[in-house]
């Protein structure tokens, strides 16, 4: 089987971009003859441990072990998150998580207001974001802050209305961006970078 895995994961077709090309689009729209890989939505899994590894939180030192509740000490990888049958958690809930009473074939994939709601008033994400914050405080300038961000993020750097778009959202919010208040980011920057995880791009693979 891993070898077949292996086969799978060297083929050209796996390796493709998402990016359809012009000649692309006008001989093969659906994405029938997979001349692009198809955006894909990442799981609840996915997007927990997205967000984690993003902001360097991830703590990926043990393999194993009991499971541990969905809190902000919990750090390591989803997979060994606790998920009882009786009371699923509202974070695993709201991105579609399979009902765990029960086998379920596949996941149906849903776009509802308390997913973004969920990135923009959790807990867990503004402390994630927090932390991103942090972690790309050390670039010399706010641009070069806002870069680093959107290459953890995003794996791109940012177009130029973005970067335009960033540095006036920081500018323009109350608190004074960019500075450490009390070994702590400023709360412009938490905001900042609780926005760029709702986004959209986010949630897919690229």
């Amino acid at each position: 089987l891993k070898k077949l895995q292996r086969e799978i994961m060297l083929s050209a077709v796996y390796q493709q971009s998402t990016k359809e090309s012009p000649q692309a689009h006008e001989t093969d729209p659906n994405n029938r003859l997979y001349s692009h890989f198809t955006l894909q939505r990442l799981d609840a899994e996915q997007i927990r441990d997205s967000i984690l590894f993003a902001a360097g939180d991830l703590d990926l030192s043990k393999m194993g072990g009991p499971a541990k509740d969905f809190t902000l000490d919990n750090t390591r990888r989803t997979v060994y998150a606790k998920v009882s049958r009786f009371r699923i958690d509202p974070f695993l809930q709201a991105f579609d998580f399979p009902n765990p009473t029960f086998t379920a074939e596949q996941r149906f994939s849903t776009n509802v207001p308390v997913q973004r709601l969920y990135f923009m008033n959790n807990t867990f994400v503004y402390s994630q974001a927090g932390k991103l914050a942090s972690r790309v405080f050390a670039k010399p300038d706010e641009a070069a802050r806002i870069t680093e961000t959107y290459r953890l993020l995003y794996g791109r750097a940012p177009k130029p209305d973005e970067l335009e778009i960033g540095l006036n959202f920081l500018k323009t919010t109350p608190e004074k961006p960019g500075y450490m208040v009390d070994q702590e980011p400023a709360t412009a920057w938490k905001q900042y970078a609780r926005i760029l995880f709702s986004s959209n791009e986010f949630e897919f693979l690229n």
